[in-house]
């Protein structure tokens, strides 16, 4: 796996653009996307969209998921189906929200409130949850409606 804020340079590189240029398409201070590239802070899942649109490429892609770039369909995060999707591929596994908190170290109540949609995941949790399903990210979020599984990518 590549790390995302790997993937977030080596993009912005490609582009001929520095950090102070992104931080401004993204409407933070240049110090809060260097930490972001560096991935010492986890990036809003708005944010990371913001960039996956820019840069034309979906989020599994961005976030090291996957190395094969796909247009997505769709280019807003559908917070609706975030819920919708995690409840799926939780009953999908037969898990109860228990035995899921259990597996991937979140408390019950934690998880429960991504299902509800009492709280959205950081970007951070969605990639353990859609690392322990092998997942696509882009689906979890709904912006593909194609369900793709990917190998599992080890996260810090």
């Amino acid at each position: 796996m590549v790390e995302n804020g790997n993937r977030m340079a080596i993009l912005r590189h490609n582009n001929g653009l520095l950090q102070k240029d992104i931080a401004k398409i993204l409407n933070v201070k240049e110090n809060t996307y260097s930490k972001w590239e560096k991935c010492s802070n986890d990036i809003p899942l708005e944010k990371i969209n913001v960039l996956a649109n820019y840069y034309d490429v979906n989020l599994d892609y961005l976030l090291g998921i996957s190395n094969k770039i796909e247009h997505s369909e769709k280019l807003k995060i559908d917070y609706k189906k975030i819920c919708e999707r995690l409840l799926e591929l939780r009953k999908e596994n037969h898990l109860t929200q228990a035995k899921l908190s259990d597996k991937i170290g979140f408390f019950q109540t934690t998880y429960s409130s991504f299902e509800t949609g009492a709280r959205c995941p950081t970007t951070h949790k969605l990639l353990y949850i859609v690392n322990f399903y092998n997942a696509s990210m882009d689906y979890v979020v709904g912006r593909t409606d194609r369900k793709k599984i990917y190998k599992s990518i080890h996260l810090n």
